[in-house]
Parts: structure tokens; sequence; C-alpha cells
């Protein structure tokens, strides 16, 4: 049984309170190359364009909107990591798991909840390490060692496992990197090409010559982590979009022809819960790029949506928050 979250753990040995420190060594690491990606931009990048707007090389608007454009996008990433990695990812309660749900209502439980998956065996989905039984989508996490709901990973960059809980926080993280990060090659070459008169490849060391170098290669470090962060946040999306995480893909890659149609089917079926649980059932648009906490009560969710997928799906939505 696991209730809390990873990092309230209180370690009762030397040997686990160093376990738990290395364990963010991670997260200081990941924390520690956006700044190594961000400093450069302020100490280089805005010092040269502030002198080219005294000279009247470009205009004080274009700063602003470079300062400003490059705070939202840090305050973004930045809260969203701390988000992802503070935040519990959703683990199973004891109760009621304990006892068995019931499977596409075919059984009476004191489980009041249903199920659609069996394991390879045919039987409900059961943990042994935490003597409970499994929700749908729901996997266990050797690290955290709890069952978590709708777990895609377990990501040490984080701290912590990617579930129904953090799911958002993760994706807004991983999402607005590369807006930062195209942010700073574009304004960076922009004003390279029309504001920096030293700033070419015949006079690269000429004028501030160490302010060039850092410019020009934080250009190149941005933009390599703006493409692979873009890759990974669509693939997150498209994944989500499928209603897939990557513990799904992974048992769907050792299905049978058969069996993964049906695991296709369902996936289809069980898409709009999937993005329910990942920006909650309020998905105004700016609600869904700022890091509020979904809402996962889905008796506030559209009248259709509830009305089709109500019943049991309904009440194990509303339940389990």
């Amino acid at each position: 049984m696991c209730e809390g979250n990873i990092h309230t753990e209180r370690p009762r040995t030397c040997c686990g309170w160093c376990a738990l420190t290395c364990g963010y060594i991670p997260c200081v690491i990941a924390m520690a190359l956006i700044a190594a990606n961000i400093l450069p931009y302020h100490l280089c990048f805005l010092p040269l364009l502030h002198s080219a707007c005294q000279t009247g090389s470009a205009s004080f608007a274009y700063y602003y909107y470079c300062i400003v454009v490059m705070v939202l996008a840090e305050v973004m990433v930045y809260s969203n990591l701390l988000l992802a990695i503070f935040t519990c990812p959703g683990f199973v309660p004891h109760d009621p798991w304990a006892e068995a749900p019931v499977f596409q209502g075919r059984a009476v439980s004191d489980n009041p909840y249903e199920v659609f998956e069996l394991d390879r065996l045919g039987r409900l989905r059961y943990c042994s390490f935490c003597k409970q039984f499994k929700p749908d989508q729901a996997h266990h996490c050797n690290i955290c060692r709890c069952c978590v709901y709708r777990m895609d990973h377990h990501c040490p960059w984080i701290n912590n496992c990617v579930g129904r809980g953090n799911s958002k926080f993760f994706l807004l993280f991983v999402g607005y990197i590369p807006v930062g990060a195209f942010h700073i090659v574009f304004t960076s070459l922009f004003s390279c090409v029309f504001h920096f008169p030293n700033f070419s490849s015949t006079a690269l060391l000429e004028g501030d010559a160490l302010k060039n170098i850092v410019i020009f290669l934080s250009i190149l470090f941005s933009s390599i982590m703006g493409f692979c962060f873009l890759a990974f946040a669509l693939h997150f999306l498209c994944m989500a979009y499928r209603g897939q995480t990557s513990v799904s893909r992974m048992i769907a890659s050792k299905k049978q022809p058969e069996e993964l149609e049906q695991l296709r089917k369902r996936q289809a079926e069980d898409r709009i819960f999937y993005m329910f649980d990942l920006f909650g059932v309020d998905q105004r648009w700016y609600r869904m790029i700022l890091p509020f906490k979904p809402d996962h009560d889905l008796r506030r969710a559209p009248h259709g949506y509830v009305r089709r997928f109500g019943g049991s799906a309904g009440d194990y939505f509303i339940n389990l928050v």
C-alpha cells in the first residue's frame, strides 16, 4: 500500500538517506542544463542587444519582447518541472482494491469498480508486491514500490513516476523547453544578422569575442535541445491522443494479432478518458497550457461525455480523484 509521494519518505538509516539524496541528483542536473541554456542569453545576448538599442541598431520594443518571452518560458519550464517532481503521480490505494473488482459487469463484488483488462492468463490483474488488484492501465513501479494509475514510465530526471496525477506537468515541462530554446535561436540569429555588426564569420573574434563565441554556442546548444524535446513532446502527446502510454505500447508489442486488435479498439474507446486524465475535464485552452492541477471529477465533464461514457466508467473516474 502506498498513498503518499516518493518525496515524503523519511528513511530510518544513513544508507536510506543517501539513496534518497542520490535520487535528486538527476533533478539537479536537469535544472543545471536548463540554466546553462538560459544564462548565456541573459549574460551575453541581452547586454549586446541593449547596447544595440542605445546605438539605434535595434528597438527597445524588441529588447523588452525578448526579455518578457524568455522569462515567461523560464517560469513555465521550472514551475512544471517542480510540479512534475513533487506531485503525486497517482498511487493506487489499498481500499477498495484489496477486493476483487467487477470484470465487465459479470460479477458482484465489495469492490464497486469495474475493469476491462485481464492478465496473460485471463485472470484479474493482481499485484503481488502491493497485495491488491490493479485498475485498468495501472502498473507497479519497482522504484516507487507502488502501483500507479495510468503509469507511463518512471523518469529519473524528475525522480518520480509519470502517471495520472502529474503527466500534464511532465508534458508541459518537455513542451515549454523547445518554446524557450527556439526563442533563443530565432531572436539570437535575427539580432546577429540585423543588429550586431561584429557578429559574422569573418569578424567573429573582433569586438567582444568571448560574448560572440558564447552566443554562437548557445544557438547551437539551444537548437539541439529544442529539436530533441520537441520530438519527445510530440511523441508523448500522440500517445496520449491514442489512449496509450509507454507501458501499454510495450505490452501491445507482445500481443498476438487478434489480441492486439481488441486492445487497440479498447484504447480508442478509452482515449477520451486519457485526455481527461491528462488535462482534466475542464479543457479550456488556457487551463491546458498553464500549470493548473487537472480536475478529474467526471461529474463536471461536458454533459455529452458523461452520457456517452457514464455508468461504471464514469464512477471509476469520479471516485478515484
